[in-house]
């Protein structure tokens, strides 16, 4: 903490959000301007977050950046261009420098969408911190500069990202209209994914044959998954989630040279998944899945559910780490007629979570 006596200083806590009907691709580089608009659920504070702190005084004497209180040597361009728009906008020109502090609760750059959570609580601290006009759609604009899919985690509940006009997010349905959805996340590698998604997203355009294919469905998908929502259609909402995964795993696959995001647990998981909604012979689907860019799925459940889905994961993907599987206590043994393999110590971690109320001022 400054002594200085015009030192200043807010903290922002965001959650990252998890797209249903995936952005994948940008018409305008610099703006960062969506070649389609994307659906998204906001994740729970509690659970998730990034944890952003930023503060100014006039004792700085340049812009510094702490990740897990470690002082990053330089400021990537993306926050340059956020910290350059924050300047052109902020009226009190007599505090130049920042200070940014931020940590993750969950693993960066492994397809978790920690670069949402991140710029979301930063843009939201910044518009707060300097009392920029217009505070929601400037914080928005702010988070998109910064990260495209940020500008969905400044609210909470269903997102829509339009990429219309000014592509601006708005809140669908808030995060009470469907309180028993659960989501279970299954980190099977929280490594840096081997390919960014600036770096994909640019290399799709260019190359993939099946690219504008899968924008001219968007639409129609995201009218109907919106219905899906409003009357918690649980099927049509697995069905449209789990194949627009599919549909943008196959575009990335469709890249040149590919970009392959998903591993043998990833695809075991789907292969699981879809096992599991058939055992009881009936029409109803108890899990949906989605993979953003990375080997990481989200899945998708309602709550009187969960309990025997963790108990399938358990049986399937045993590990020495007992809090992995800290909410089983029992495996049904009735898993043993799935004919897949198990699959030991694949799983680093479960996130057992549900639908975000959007981000928070701590102070």
């Amino acid at each position: 903490m400054s002594n200085d006596i015009d030192y200043r200083s807010v903290t922002c806590q965001a959650s990252p959000n998890i797209a249903l009907i995936k952005y994948w691709g940008k018409r305008n580089e610099e703006l960062i301007l969506p070649d389609n608009d994307s659906l998204s659920i906001t994740l729970d504070l509690n659970d998730m977050h990034s944890y952003t702190t930023v503060s100014t005084s006039s004792s700085m004497i340049c812009d510094t950046f702490y990740f897990d209180d470690i002082q990053q040597t330089k400021l990537s361009e993306r926050m340059k261009k956020v910290l350059q728009e924050v300047r052109r906008r902020a009226k009190d020109n007599k505090i130049k420098f920042v200070e940014i502090r931020s940590h993750n609760s969950f693993p960066a750059s492994s397809g978790l969408a920690s670069s949402a959570s991140a710029y979301a609580s930063l843009a939201i601290a910044l518009t707060n911190l300097f009392q920029l006009d217009n505070p929601q759609s400037t914080a928005a604009y702010l988070a998109r500069i910064g990260s495209g899919s940020a500008i969905r985690s400044i609210y909470g509940g269903f997102v829509r990202w339009s990429s219309e006009n000014e592509c601006l997010s708005s809140c669908i349905y808030p995060a009470e209209h469907w309180s028993e959805l659960r989501i279970i996340i299954l980190i099977f590698n929280s490594s840096k994914k081997p390919v960014s998604s600036t770096d994909a997203m640019q290399r799709t355009r260019e190359t993939s044959t099946l690219f504008q294919a899968r924008l001219s469905t968007i639409n129609d998908k995201i009218n109907k998954l919106i219905e899906a929502i409003k009357i918690k259609d649980f099927n049509t909402f697995a069905k449209i989630t789990m194949m627009d995964s599919s549909q943008f795993h196959a575009v990335c696959m469709d890249t040149y040279p590919p970009v392959i995001y998903l591993n043998d647990q990833s695809k075991h998981l789907i292969d699981l998944v879809h096992v599991y909604n058939q055992m009881d012979g009936n029409q109803i689907i108890k899990v949906a899945y989605t993979f953003d860019a990375g080997p990481n799925p989200f899945c998708f459940i309602r709550q009187e559910h969960v309990d025997e889905f963790l108990s399938l994961l358990k049986y399937f993907y045993p590990t020495m780490n007992d809090d992995v599987h800290k909410h089983v206590s029992n495996v049904n043994e009735k898993f043993s007629s799935i004919n897949l393999p198990i699959m030991s110590n694949v799983l680093e971690r479960i996130v057992l979570t549900k639908i975000g109320t959007g981000p928070k001022i701590i102070s």
